[in-house]
């Protein structure tokens, strides 16, 4: 097949084919079903037009061949239209504007607007049926990412989670750095939190890549992408977890941002606050988006980033390519109780976005089935693997990664499959660097806690008064940080939520977590 042009894969598969050609339909309710109509062979494979977020717009040759096998195990013939992943949002909101839409569509959130308005306007189908016919559906996605896709609060699911394993991420060090300045971390990577303040300075102030100059800053800082601020370095450390039970406050539930009877939040800022002050921020932290803070602490300018430990053979590649010698160890900080606790990376729920099936798609039923064979068992080695000969080859019975490695985004960000964290040792990574990762990986899922919140965002969010606090929320934060307003201002700040719609947030927040345990 030949490669296609930009944003569009057309492939045309012809077959005897023995799948079902079932056309279901969602109801508006939590009742809905496969259609129990008679499902007749299909003779012609089912067209699936797939509206997706990948960060390339046209797919490899090992992409092709993929989605390929799977067109034939499903009888279906698949339309790709991936528009560029920086303009995919504004294509999104076009698209359900439009009318006309695809039988997939990917959201990267469930706090998307576009996403809320297309379950308010009944644009999307309740797919709980779906889920629970297709086995690997449901044993590879996290309780909690089905759970969050709930967002009417009335059992109705919303779509079917991109799965990534749900995580707690610690830092990246540059480990070279730490020698240089005769720093030794613990043999599990975990440190106090005076440890991980003394790395920073240290990293700082002591000439840690050893060229006699004053050019290197601990921490790789970056604002919040969406709210344009900081966000304080370290919470789980002092035991700022989201939303969870709170043991004096007004209510069961609570976020210690809002919680009056906790300091955890306020605690974790301060220490951010004086983070900044001694000067071991990146000194463009304030502009940097997390790319850019990637980019500085690639390049050698900064020496701590925080960031997911499967990562380890993306990011010292590219540090070596400025200094060949560099290397890489990995940590976390650990609060006062010694427990190295974080709520979870990757949307806190195990969705690392999910697909939506569309009120106009004409085989709801085959659009999930397509989705589940992703993650078969048949099919998962492929995923994680890709192909002989495009993605390894073999040597003494052992797959021996192609460098560099193919990028086939299709295969490999369309559908995980949850609790497995060797997704992300790629193949053929010696076996020296798998013995050092995997314990990592193990102690990121073993140390994630979801926020009970599970994304959800209650109505009293949409109020304006709400709204136009928040910026005001968002805007002190940074002003505390970079310590243009005491960090006693947060107690102000605290009450000013309150009186801006926040009691009525909790109330309904508090309404949504009880709901969930029904």
């Amino acid at each position: 097949m030949s490669r296609q042009k930009r944003g569009v894969l057309t492939s045309l598969v012809s077959l005897t084919a023995i799948s079902l050609l079932v056309a279901g339909c969602g109801s508006s309710t939590g009742s809905t079903t496969p259609s129990a109509a008679p499902t007749n062979e299909a003779k012609e494979p089912v067209s699936l037009k797939i509206m997706g977020n990948y960060d390339s717009p046209t797919l490899s040759e090992a992409d092709q061949k993929f989605v390929k096998s799977l067109e034939e195990k499903n009888n279906v013939k698949v339309q790709f239209d991936i528009p560029p992943i920086t303009g995919y949002a504004e294509r999104l909101q076009l698209m359900l504007a439009s009318g006309t839409y695809p039988d997939l569509v990917f959201f990267p959130g469930t706090t998307d607007v576009s996403f809320q308005n297309a379950v308010k306007d009944g644009i999307l189908l309740p797919v709980n049926a779906y889920i629970d016919k297709f086995p690997e559906l449901k044993k590879y996605t996290y309780p909690t990412a089905l759970d969050s896709l709930k967002v009417k609060n009335d059992g109705d699911i919303y779509g079917i989670p991109r799965t990534s394993i749900l995580r707690n991420d610690g830092f990246w060090v540059r480990n070279d750095w730490l020698q240089n300045v005769g720093v030794t971390v613990p043999a599990d990577g975990q440190v106090t939190i005076e440890q991980f303040e003394d790395i920073l300075k240290k990293f700082t102030f002591n000439d840690p890549d050893k060229n006699g100059k004053n050019d290197t800053y601990g921490y790789a800082g970056y604002v919040n992408v969406q709210t344009k601020v900081f966000e304080p370095v370290l919470t789980g450390p002092f035991g700022a977890l989201g939303w969870q039970e709170s043991k004096n406050g007004t209510y069961k539930y609570m976020d210690s941002k809002f919680d009056t009877s906790t300091t955890r939040y306020k605690d974790a800022l301060a220490f951010t606050a004086k983070l900044y002050k001694e000067g071991v921020f990146d000194p463009d932290s304030a502009t940097n988006d997390d790319t850019k803070s990637r980019e500085r602490f690639w390049r050698g300018m900064t020496g701590v980033y925080p960031g997911f430990a499967g990562h380890y053979t993306w990011h010292l590649p590219e540090i070596q390519k400025q200094t060949p010698s560099a290397d890489l160890t990995y940590i976390w900080v650990k609060g006062a109780d010694g427990k190295i606790l974080n709520a979870g990376a990757t949307g806190a729920t195990g969705a690392w976005g999910f697909w939506a099936i569309t009120k106009t798609s004409k085989n709801p039923l085959k659009a999930a089935q397509f989705l589940n064979s992703w993650i078969t068992d048949d099919t998962w080695t492929i995923v994680k693997d890709g192909y002989e000969g495009n993605d390894y080859t073999v040597k003494d019975g052992q797959k021996v990664g192609i460098t560099p490695l193919p990028k086939d985004y299709v295969r490999t960000n369309t559908m995980r499959r949850a609790y497995d964290e060797s997704f992300f040792i790629k193949v053929g990574t010696p076996q020296a660097v798998v013995d050092k990762i995997k314990p990592w990986l193990k102690t990121a899922v073993e140390t994630a806690v979801v926020s009970k919140d599970l994304g959800y965002v209650p109505e009293a969010a949409k109020k304006p008064n709400y709204q136009d606090y928040k910026k005001t929320w968002d805007q002190t934060i940074m002003k505390i940080i970079m310590g243009k307003e005491p960090v006693d201002k947060f107690t102000e700040l605290q009450s000013g939520w309150y009186k801006n719609g926040g009691d009525e947030y909790a109330k309904q927040m508090n309404d949504y977590i009880a709901g969930l345990k029904k």
